[in-house]
């Protein structure tokens, strides 16, 4: 087959950038399957190649799309064959979404406020491994990886307002983002002045790990290769590192695999939720996340409905 003659020096290429290996094994293995060869897949291929990945979002398996392109295209400019065109509708998408995956990685409010009170760990009275329970908030505020990774110190302005109650101000690199919640604003507070994380091997071995002095807001322990970097470099790492550590549970969530961008995902869903609808429309919320366009809350609106159904 074409694929197994190409497949190698396509990964030579890409491979290195997009960790396509996975995707060009599951065209090889549905080629196998269907006894049909990519170039001449119609979309009853397509869909049984999608399926294989249980992907979780839109975005996924349109990704996986561009990458048959890209890996057809190669093909037929090599053998001189006409273009291979291959296309996905919004209703064949939601379809292909894999519900059971996805609801097993997306946050009711419930189930976050369950999992953040768990990180609330104290040490002989005082609070530790705050950072890490940082992370997790500003995930649910919609914060990126990139955005938690770069906010530094200086970025952030707490006030108190003529009610008493303080809010925090996150001046971020393309927006800013407003924190009400008193708590988080306390933990932001805490995490500023926190120095050092706490870790305990599976025999119960306590191990203390010192930050580097940084001006980020989330900073990286001194382990490790030497690194003139200050900042996390994989906030989405550090917290996973904490939930695989099995110490976290959460009744129908697999805990073990959430990241950052399921967490920003299960809020962009729940306000999406019918129930609130009168007080986050489709603007508002684009406008609390800084998305740059409506449309790809559409899927979102529609998982929403079907994970928040309106009784009666």
């Amino acid at each position: 087959m074409l694929t197994e003659k190409y497949s190698e020096k396509f990964l030579e290429i890409y491979d290195k950038f997009n960790n396509m290996g996975a995707i060009i094994n599951g065209v090889i293995e549905t080629e196998k399957e269907t006894n049909i060869e990519m170039l001449d897949w119609e979309d009853e291929q397509v869909i049984i190649f999608l399926k294989q990945f249980g992907s979780v979002a839109p975005s996924s398996l349109h990704k996986k799309i561009q990458i048959i392109r890209k890996f057809a295209d190669m093909i037929c400019k090599k053998e001189k064959l006409p273009l291979k065109e291959y296309s996905l509708n919004d209703g064949v998408t939601m379809q292909l979404i894999d519900r059971k995956r996805l609801f097993a990685v997306t946050l009711t409010y419930e189930q976050f406020m369950n999992i953040k009170n768990q990180l609330d760990i104290q040490e002989d009275g005082m609070n530790i491994n705050v950072r890490d329970k940082v992370i997790f908030e500003l995930a649910w505020e919609g914060l990126t990886s990139d955005d938690i990774r770069l906010l530094k110190e200086s970025d952030i302005e707490i006030t108190k307002e003529e009610t008493g109650l303080n809010v925090a101000i996150l001046n971020l690199k393309d927006r800013i983002a407003r924190i009400d919640s008193q708590e988080m604003i306390e933990d932001i507070k805490a995490c500023m002045k926190e120095t050092y994380s706490v870790s305990v091997n599976a025999v119960g071995k306590r191990r203390q790990l010192p930050y580097k002095n940084s001006e980020y807001l989330c900073k990286p322990s001194k382990i490790g290769k030497e690194s003139i970097k200050t900042y996390l470099n994989e906030p989405n790492i550090a917290l996973q590192g904490v939930f695989k550590s099995g110490a976290i549970l959460c009744e129908g969530i697999e805990v073990e695999g959430l990241s950052l961008a399921d967490i920003r995902r299960s809020k962009l869903i729940y306000l999406l939720a019918p129930e609130n609808v009168k007080y986050f429309d489709t603007e508002i919320v684009s406008s609390i996340f800084n998305l740059r366009s409506n449309t790809g809350l559409n899927w979102l609106r529609t998982i929403a409905a079907e994970m928040y159904p309106l009784e009666g």
